[in-house]
């Protein structure tokens, strides 16, 4: 009775998976192998992104505080003033003839410092957007870095899934030798059949799984199609942890950090631009007046004072200090942040790291072997099928967890080098 029941269960899992597709089209199978004459290194990725569209216009954010920094130190325009007074009115004043004209030139003079703190705080602001753009740098290179690591696996992963597809084949053959020398049942072809099958249906979804890191890392740098070959790289290379003390001292120095910093540096300069503010202008004319009855001319000088009576820029004043007091309280909770993240992928790193060299170490020769003498003995009548097939099922799973591994301690490496402001010293 327990003999039937498996033969059916295996015949159904047979007849679903010999149902389910199995062939990509041309066009997939290409993007999934890639181009051998056009490889990929990550240098050649970075190199794409840094010359991107989105890197660009991060720049030009550059150019624009560029232009508003000269701006602002650029002294207030002199007007000029016609001033035309008794005229049009009755008597003698009906005409032009005792009309008194006046020619005059305005400036402004700016007090309190005025000129001196628009251009410190047009400074601090363009040396904000430098940091801003670094940081928009290290993040591009991160994410550049992530998507390339993800392609680097899923060729590991479709390498693997070939060699599971060839293996189950060789398998399959064996059985059907077997059989045909009336060592086994024929049941087991249906089992080898399905395990088959199964072998290529996996190799499909790997081929689906490249083309699509392969159109993720070609999107960041702007190309809808993927027009680079095999990405190369040391997919399974290990390298030891950093210091952490010696990361810790490298946080300091971070754009992310030092942006905080300067955002108070800018926040001062804005409430000292507030605080100038309150002191009133000065504006100087100076002119001729022509009197058209005498046909005489004298000059004509002024000054004009605001009174500060009621606006003394109270509110101003009173939100550039609110404001740096805001941005103190966020400095020191971006810090704190930016330390706890720091430290938990730090812990993430070395967890990681510990996992995929054991498996390399100690997992994956130990399950190479058993497979290998496994199906040694299969061939020659000392296991059955079951125990070679289970060999090399667990060989196949501790390859796709050193995929996994290492695939997790990539992120975990490439992570703490970003926020140690390290991420360009990353290489594969």
């Amino acid at each position: 009775m327990y003999s039937k029941l498996r033969l059916t269960a295996a015949v159904m899992l047979g007849l679903f998976f010999l149902a389910l597709p199995v062939a990509a089209s041309s066009d997939e199978l290409q993007a999934g192998k890639g181009n051998l004459k056009n490889p990929l290194s990550l240098q050649d990725a970075l190199q794409r992104i840094f010359s991107s569209p989105a890197l660009k216009a991060a720049s030009e954010n550059v150019a624009i505080q560029n232009g508003l920094l000269r701006q602002a130190g650029l002294l207030p325009n002199p007007f000029f003033t016609v001033e035309v007074e008794n005229f049009g009115g009755r008597n003698e004043f009906t005409s032009f003839d005792s009309a008194e004209t006046t020619l005059s030139v305005n400036q402004l003079i700016e007090l309190g410092g005025k000129r001196g703190d628009r251009k410190s705080l047009a400074a601090q602001e363009k040396s904000l957007t430098e940091l801003d753009f670094q940081i928009r740098k290290q993040d591009l290179v991160l994410e550049t870095m992530k998507a390339f690591s993800a392609v680097l696996a899923a060729q590991e992963r479709l390498n693997q899934a070939t060699q599971l597809l060839e293996l189950a084949e060789k398998g399959f053959q064996t059985v059907i030798d077997r059989i045909e020398a009336g060592k086994v049942s024929p049941v087991q072809k249906l089992r080898a059949s399905v395990e088959k099958n199964m072998a290529r249906n996996a190799l499909e979804g790997a081929r689906r799984e490249l083309v699509q890191a392969r159109l993720r890392l070609a999107a960041l740098w702007g190309d809808p199609e993927p027009g680079f070959g095999v990405a190369v790289g040391a997919f399974g290379e290990l390298q030891d942890p950093p210091d952490w003390k010696e990361l810790q001292s490298l946080l300091q120095e971070t754009p992310d950090v030092k942006r905080w910093e300067t955002e108070l540096f800018r926040k001062r300069a804005k409430l000292s631009l507030e605080r100038a503010n309150s002191i009133p202008d000065v504006t100087l004319s100076f002119g001729v007046r022509n009197f058209s009855a005498t046909d005489e001319e004298a000059f004509v000088a002024g000054m004009e004072v605001p009174l500060s009576v009621f606006d003394r820029n109270q509110g101003g004043r009173e939100a550039a200090q609110a404001g740096l007091s805001q941005a103190l309280a966020r400095r020191d909770a971006e810090i704190a942040r930016l330390s706890a993240a720091l430290r938990s992928t730090y812990q993430k790193l070395l967890s990681t790291y510990r996992q995929a060299r054991t498996i390399k170490q100690e997992i994956m020769p130990a399950a190479e072997q058993a497979n290998e003498a496994t199906q040694i003995g299969y061939r020659e009548g000392k296991f059955d099928f079951l125990e070679a097939l289970d060999a090399q099922r667990t060989l196949f799973d501790v390859k796709a967890r050193y995929i996994d591994a290492f695939s997790a301690y990539h992120e975990a490496r490439l992570n703490v080098m970003r926020l140690a402001g390290r991420i360009t010293s990353v290489s594969f």
